[in-house]
Formats: structure tokens, sequence, C-alpha cells
């Protein structure tokens, strides 16, 4: 609260020093400085759409030389990929992954290669249609196929845990395909000890 009430109090302080400046116009006479030239960007020719316009260059001023620096593309930075929170959906009676599902798996595991203290939990999940026992095991079986491409490409079984919810956790809730689409699915959570 001090803090807060400080900070209130310099604001005001400047505000009330800047209301009493005063603005100085200058009127065009002999006192009045030289008017500079602006450089002035060359346009680009029709012929020549892509080409970026330089600004011209005024014989005062210096010449800029940008030093070459290269960066070995093994350094370059790379955001992280999603990992908690990553859902892949199934088709209808399946635990086949896509392609593209097994390929950010992939991306998954290789980032998580040097980072031994990261435990993943992969949830099975299905829509509301069958039997209670049959959605958990159509659920492990999501889970597992999951779990097998990231210990497929070199994450520790010690790493990974699943678990089924079959049908009792829904993502969305109701009765038309859209919905059931969106929650045969499996999720990706992560812990970190």
């Amino acid at each position: 609260m001090k803090k807060i009430c400080q900070n209130m109090l310099l604001c005001g302080v400047t505000a009330l020093a800047l209301s009493g400046c005063s603005i100085v116009v200058f009127e065009d006479g002999p006192e009045c400085p030289v008017a500079t030239a602006c450089p002035v960007a060359a346009l680009p020719s029709l012929d020549q759409p892509d080409k970026v316009p330089s600004p011209a260059m005024n014989q005062d001023q210096p010449a800029i030389i940008a030093p070459d620096i290269s960066v070995p593309t093994s350094q370059l930075l790379m955001a992280p990929p999603l990992i908690d929170g990553y859902v892949t959906n199934f088709a209808y009676d399946s635990a086949d992954l896509r392609q593209d599902a097994k390929d950010h798996l992939v991306t998954i595991a290789a980032f998580l290669a040097d980072k031994p203290n990261v435990t993943l939990i992969v949830e099975g999940h299905c829509d509301e249609r069958g039997s209670r026992d049959y959605n958990l095991a159509l659920g492990d079986r999501r889970a597992a196929a999951v779990r097998d491409v990231l210990l497929a490409n070199g994450m520790a079984t010690a790493r990974i845990r699943t678990v089924s919810y079959g049908k009792e956790r829904p993502l969305a809730v109701g009765s038309t395909p859209e919905i059931w689409a969106r929650n045969r699915r499996a999720m990706i959570r992560m812990l970190t000890e």
C-alpha cells in the first residue's frame, strides 16, 4: 500500500511540474534555423515490384555496413512443441494415430530427450456411445498408441504413464457427430519433478 501511495504521489508531482511548463513557438524570422532536407526513399519501379526501396544517401551521411553474422543452423532457437494439453483425435471405434499426430509425437519425444525430470501422463478418452467397459478398453488402446510412438522415439518407459477415462470425462457434452469426434481423443499431461 505504501508503494502504491508513493507511486501516486510521484505521478502527481510530475503532472504538476509539467503543467507549469510553457510551450515555445518559433516564428519564421532571421533567427529561425535553416531548413534541412530529409532523405527521400527511392520508389520501386513497376518492373521490379518485389524490390525493397532503399533510402537515398546524403553526401554527409556515413555509409552503414552491417557486419557479416552467420549463425550455425544447429544453434537456431526453435519454439518448444505443445506438450501439456496436446490432444489428438481418433476415428470412430479406432486407436490408430493419424500421420500428423505421429509427427507431432516424434517432435515431443525429441524435445524431451534431454529433460529427464519430465513425466507424461497420457489420457485415453471416448465418446458416449458404447458400454462403459468397452470404452475404458478403447481409451486404454488410444493412450497406449500415443505412448508407443513416444517410446519408439527414445523416451524411457518409466517417464510415461497411461490412464483411460473411457466416456467418463467428455470434452464436450451432446449427442452430435461433431461432439463425438471431439471426445474421441488422447491427451497428454506433463508433470515435472
